[in-house]
């Protein structure tokens, strides 16, 4: 069933994950918040590639997520200076979706583009870039996964199950470790379902309210962190 449209598989994935980001931000937090919050990231990266071929200016959809990023590096290193908590903020998803949708402009242009040793240069350039954002080089194969299949949902489901169950092989002390207190990133397997019940459609549109709420929610999770926990 092709029942969401994107605007309502964002609200969705954003309330999904907030509760992420309570596991990740509020002492105390019960693990289980986390395995929910697998689900999100990589439903808004399939919707990101979405938007690639959608989009009226990649150029402009690229400022705005780079834009975004420098924002939330700013903001995050002033509230760490701050409060200067263990728990340190890494989270930059705009970073990680404006490298994405940079790789997704080379690959596209060495397509079109008679000379490919300019564009090989940047897809390169690009993919090492990824390797120092928050998704890093598994981030990269996700995008490349949504990218290259994106007309072929079965092999699309099958090489993105694989690269979720990649992460079990990180060595753990017990299966149940490994399962659900060292490598349960796993658990974005059940993302799938909500990327097959994407319909294609736009829905309403409300694009800066999502550049607004991430940022915010983390700040304001953060600090409310110091000052409470879980009993």
């Amino acid at each position: 069933m092709k029942i969401f449209n994107s605007f309502q598989l964002k609200v969705l994935m954003v309330i999904i994950m907030f509760i992420d980001h309570v596991g990740e931000f509020i002492p105390g937090s019960p693990l289980w918040l986390r395995y929910i919050g697998r689900l999100a990231a990589p439903v808004f990266f399939y919707l990101l590639v979405e938007g690639f071929f959608y989009t009226s200016s990649k150029k402009r959809y690229m400022k705005r997520l780079f834009i975004g990023g420098a924002i939330m590096l700013v903001g995050s290193s002033i509230l760490m200076y701050i409060f200067k908590r263990p728990v340190k903020i890494f989270n930059n998803i705009f970073l990680s979706m404006g490298f994405s949708i940079a790789l997704l402009t080379a690959i596209e242009w060495k397509k079109k583009s008679v000379e490919k040793t300019l564009p090989s240069f940047a897809i390169m350039a690009t993919c090492i870039a990824m390797l120092f954002t928050e998704g890093s080089i598994f981030m990269t194969l996700m995008v490349l996964i949504f990218y290259h299949y994106r007309n072929n949902k079965s092999k699309m489901c099958i090489f993105y199950i694989l690269l979720s169950l990649t992460i079990l092989s990180n060595p753990a002390e017990s299966i149940y470790n490994s399962l659900f207190v060292v490598n349960y990133q796993w658990m974005m397997v059940f993302s799938l379902p909500f990327i097959l019940m994407y319909n294609g459609e736009r829905g309403k549109k409300a694009k800066y309210f999502f550049y607004i709420f991430y940022p915010v929610h983390i700040w304001i999770l953060y600090i409310v962190g110091n000052y409470i926990t879980f009993k």
